[in-house]
């Protein structure tokens, strides 16, 4: 089950987007994201020009996402929501014929996995980004998801390159097989209660 698409889906809202944990997404979780991806860029650092451009594109972020998501115009995206929205926009599709907004999801969250900008998302970038997530007892788990999400290419180039994370992103959400490659993206996943 923690592999299936629907566990996908309610896993990147709960993991991913719903920063402030509240259950649903909102404005709120959208100006959150803009602090969060300004402090990663930064190493820390908060320069308020970055912050105004990651607040603008994160405030667009969420204008677009409440069109394609809010169907009941509540100003919040429920996972149900966002699930529909992402089955009616994204199953299926190859990450060329998303939403703006999903691609813009999915660039910037390449850009925070990248921790030294090198343009790869390397065995260790990829570690951190999983236990911001999830507990973890042995290294090795983490480690064996990496394994079975690159292949022999990505191993040879040093990881993951931002058009390979963003075809891995797009089948994470699009696609229902559960032995994809693509569903380790985001490290070993557990079921979403």
């Amino acid at each position: 089950m923690a592999y299936s698409w629907d566990n996908r889906v309610k896993y990147l809202v709960r993991y991913m987007y719903d920063i402030d944990n509240n259950g649903f997404l909102d404005k709120n979780d959208f100006d959150c994201l803009a602090v969060r991806v300004t402090l990663i860029e930064g190493h820390g650092e908060f320069a308020p020009d970055t912050f105004a451009s990651n607040q603008k594109i994160m405030t667009n972020l969420w204008n677009e996402i409440a069109e394609l998501a809010d169907f009941n115009k509540d100003g919040e995206v429920s996972v149900e929501e966002f699930k529909q929205a992402v089955q009616t926009h994204c199953k299926g599709k190859k990450y060329e014929a998303f939403p703006s907004a999903f691609k813009v999801f999915i660039c910037n969250q390449f850009k925070t996995i990248d921790v030294n900008g090198d343009g790869l998302v390397g065995v260790d970038e990829y570690r951190l980004d999983c236990i911001t997530r999830a507990a973890f007892a042995d290294v090795k788990e983490i480690d064996d998801a990496f394994d079975k999400l690159c292949t022999e290419e990505d191993k040879k180039a040093g990881g993951i390159n931002k058009t390979r994370y963003q075809e891995l992103y797009a089948e994470f959400i699009s696609n229902t097989d559960e032995n994809s490659n693509a569903c380790y993206l985001f490290g070993p996943l557990k079921e979403v209660q």
